[in-house]
Parts: C-alpha cells; sequence; structure tokens
C-alpha cells in the first residue's frame, strides 16, 4: 500500500538534482504575478499607500483580480510548471524552458484555468465543503490533459472525477498534512514557500503516478 510517507519521499527523492529548476519555477510565476498585480493596482484603484485602509470593495475587486490573473490569464504557466513536476516524478528532467511549453496553446489552457475557475467558485458558493470536494475531483485535469493532448477541456475534467472516485478523502488528508510545512514557512518571512511548493506539488504529481495512474 502506498501511503502519504511514501508519496512524500517518492516527491523527495524526484526533487533530488531538481530543486533548483523547481524554486526558479515557482519564483518566476511569483515574480510576474506579483508584478502585474503591482501594475494593475492603480486600474482598479485599490490603496497604494501603507497602513491606508482597505475597503471591501477593495478587497472583492483585489480577490477576482488575483484570481482571474493566476488561475487564467497565467494558466499556461501554471501548467507548464505543473508538468515540470511531473516530468520529475517520472525520471526525466526537462529543460528550464519546458514550463513554457503550454504557450504553443495558449488559449486552450487559459480557457481550462476559466473553467475550472467558475466550477469550483460555483460550488464554493454552495458550501464549502462541496468546493473541497469538487476541487479533489477536478485535481487530476492538467495531467489528464497533458497525457491526453486529443481530449476536450471538459472530457478531462470528467476522467479526473472518475479516476477520483474513492481518492477524495485520500488526496485531502495528504495535502492537509502540509500544514507543519507551511506554518514553518511563515516563520522564514515566506522565503520557505519557494522550496515547500515544488514540494507539495511533484507530491501531487507522485498522487497521481504511483495511485492515480496505476490504479487505472
Amino acid at each position: 500500500m502506498i501511503d502519504n510517507r511514501t508519496l512524500k519521499q517518492d516527491a523527495l527523492d524526484s526533487l533530488s538534482g531538481n530543486w533548483g529548476k523547481g524554486v526558479l519555477a515557482v519564483f518566476l510565476f511569483s515574480v510576474i504575478s506579483f508584478t502585474i498585480k503591482i501594475i494593475t493596482n492603480s486600474w482598479f484603484g485599490f490603496s497604494a499607500v501603507a497602513g491606508e485602509d482597505i475597503t471591501i470593495k477593495e478587497e472583492s475587486l483585489s480577490f477576482i483580480r488575483d484570481t482571474l490573473l493566476d488561475y487564467v490569464l497565467l494558466m499556461p504557466l501554471f501548467v507548464g510548471t505543473t508538468w515540470l513536476f511531473q516530468s520529475f516524478v517520472q525520471g526525466n528532467r526537462p529543460s528550464f524552458g519546458f514550463i513554457f511549453s503550454p504557450f504553443k496553446r495558449f488559449w486552450r489552457y487559459m480557457l481550462t484555468g476559466l473553467i475550472l475557475t467558475i466550477l469550483l467558485t460555483f460550488w464554493t458558493l454552495l458550501l464549502i465543503v462541496p468546493g473541497i470536494i469538487k476541487y479533489s475531483s477536478y485535481s487530476q485535469t492538467l495531467y489528464i490533459l497533458r497525457e491526453n493532448p486529443h481530449y476536450s477541456i471538459f472530457e478531462a475534467i470528467r476522467e479526473s472525477k472518475e479516476k477520483m472516485h474513492g481518492y477524495k478523502m485520500e488526496l485531502f488528508l495528504l495535502q492537509l498534512s502540509f500544514i507543519g510545512w507551511a506554518l514553518l514557512s511563515i516563520l522564514t518571512l515566506f522565503i520557505g514557500l519557494f522550496w515547500l511548493e515544488p514540494y507539495f506539488r511533484t507530491t501531487m504529481a507522485s498522487f497521481y503516478e504511483l495511485k492515480i495512474k496505476q490504479a487505472s
């Protein structure tokens, strides 16, 4: 039986010799996202002065802007980094430029991000628990799209739901096991997140490769 400890160890083994690429990929995504957010603050009329009160309207607009930016506009880059960590688990050592490969089908993956964001937002607005369940159900979509480039987005989402049947709680508990590391990262002024995210996302890739894929 493959338990969480095994999946985490597989992720660490996969990252051996690949930490540099993993950390750089996360850092690049963060820098691009942060830069665009700073530039667009004035467009949305957000408060730019430190200590200035932020209204509920500004908080709402900021959340919508951040969600659309990270999970729609920058989705192709997020897909590329996701596939990078999956490649590590598969025993491959792709060049850093591999993270830009999804940009060849930019609109496809941007649309994927938009559809997933709409679906997850809908379920989360109903109740938090259904949102968590659906997040787990859709969690394998990007891996499935990589291995089945001829699939439509909805075909990949449907297959992810089917493959995750009986595994949603296992994934939730696996993700929950990273809370301790997240708290420790806060103590490093969030710098540790640049190492935690590759570890977390490579573990998610291990979950797909060693559990979901093998069970199919």
